[in-house]
């Protein structure tokens, strides 16, 4: 017993650290995190490896425990929401409500995959050796392999699509029309850019951006339009590229805006380095948040070009 009991925490660790990967490439905030992160899946990875234990030993007292776990978590997904949001205003882009709200909802859920994993992997070896007489090393190896392909179960269905698998991402054009008003690509009127220095810059140093919804969907440009999506997609830009301007110029704020005849999203972006690959696997890179899916749902089937031949 004791050895699949610390089997089932170990397991249930490697499946956080294995999730992992995935928050550090959207919000690269360690070792802080990272520590906070292995200490709860290791406290989540233990309830889950008592569990089956405790019941058999007929103390059910000890569901009591899972309800104060779920507690904790929630109380941490409150206490990351109130740190991000408190970071707020002193970045240059901000992440907004929508991505801080999927960022805590990340953390979340994935200390209980951690309950989940070490939970199946102390029941396979009960099972085993309960149902199928099985010797104990055979049994744990077999538990340690079934709980090892759980948590990469869980990694695949925990993924998330990214904006590369609903739009099609280009570099356009940007120019100025009447003098001061930007246009990206074929929408003018994304701002007024007064100062001449600034509009200079822009033509030297700025990108273009075009992010059209694929097969001219308008689920997928629903996904797309949605506020919260929009200003993930600037802050995912930011933190992978950089951006050229100081807290006093709001010139230089990404604005993605939309193209009403084509559902495109366009923006002009200044990255700290002008590769515009590395720009376009960045915007391509960005979560899908929940929040921005289920819009416009009695459009889905309706297709863009066929409201622009109406």
């Amino acid at each position: 017993m004791d050895k699949i009991f610390f089997i089932g925490i170990i397991i249930g660790v490697v499946s956080r650290l294995i999730m992992l990967n995935l928050d550090q490439k959207q919000y690269p905030t360690q070792p802080n995190i990272l520590v906070s992160q292995i200490v709860l899946a290791f406290v989540a990875s233990s309830l889950g490896a008592l569990l089956i234990p405790a019941l058999m030993n007929r103390s059910y007292t000890s569901i009591t425990f899972l309800s104060l776990a779920a507690e904790q978590f929630r109380q941490v997904r409150s206490n990351r929401r109130d740190t991000l949001e408190s970071l707020e205003g002193t970045q240059l882009v901000t992440r907004g409500n929508s991505f801080i709200e999927e960022v805590c909802r990340t953390y979340e859920i994935r200390n209980y995959m951690c309950i989940v994993t070490s939970f199946l992997t102390v029941t396979v070896f009960y099972i085993l050796i309960g149902e199928f007489n099985m010797t104990d090393n055979p049994a744990i190896l077999i538990s340690t392999i079934s709980g090892i392909v759980t948590a990469l179960v869980f990694r695949k269905l925990l993924s998330r699509q990214n904006i590369g698998d609903i739009a099609e991402v280009s570099i356009v054009d940007i120019k100025f029309v009447d003098e001061t008003i930007l246009q990206v690509g074929s929408l003018k009127g994304i701002t007024n850019i007064g100062l001449k220095k600034d509009r200079d810059r822009y033509l030297k140093e700025g990108v273009g951006i075009e992010i059209r919804p694929k097969n001219n969907s308008y689920a997928n440009a629903a996904i797309l339009t949605y506020p919260g999506q929009r200003q993930a997609i600037c802050y995912n830009l930011y933190s992978r590229m950089g951006v050229l301007r100081e807290v006093n110029e709001p010139a230089f704020s990404p604005l993605p805006r939309k193209d009403p005849n084509t559902q495109c999203i366009l923006m002009a972006f200044i990255p700290m380095v002008k590769d515009e690959r590395k720009i376009i696997e960045a915007v391509k890179s960005c979560p899908i948040l929940a929040s921005a899916r289920g819009k416009n749902l009695a459009l889905k089937n309706m297709s863009i070009l066929r409201k622009e031949n109406e």
